[in-house]
């Protein structure tokens, strides 16, 4: 009875939204739908910012992701350029105290270019 219960917790019921089903890249693991990472198994709980962002990352694991795109795919195209200054930034590293703090790294600057999120070494 574990098995099937701890499945029906990661796996989502067929014809599922893809919007619901958890995202995996190496030991991380997002539940969108419920704002919780888990990260070696320990949960993370994330703003809805915050999920937004790593969801996108998580989305493209191990391609870079540049600040325009991420500003356009996270944040209300109504902001303005310069309303939205370094808002990747600032929640890059909300993130990298949750999901890396204590960890291999998973978040990764590439400058110039953006940020790539790949499974720690």
């Amino acid at each position: 009875m574990t098995t099937a219960s701890s499945e029906a917790r990661t796996r989502p019921a067929p014809g599922a939204p893809s919007a619901v089903r958890p995202l995996a890249v190496g030991d991380l693991v997002l539940d969108a739908a419920n704002r919780v990472a888990y990260r070696g198994g320990a949960e993370i709980r994330l703003t809805a910012t915050e999920c937004a962002l790593l969801r996108q990352l998580m989305s493209n694991p191990g391609r870079v992701l540049s600040k325009a795109l991420l500003l356009d795919r996270v944040w209300a195209p109504a902001f303005g350029p310069g309303d939205r200054g370094n808002l990747v930034e600032l929640y890059i590293s909300y993130l990298r105290k949750k999901i890396d703090a204590g960890r291999p790294p998973m978040i990764h600057t590439r400058r110039g270019m953006g940020y790539v999120l790949k499974p720690a070494a």
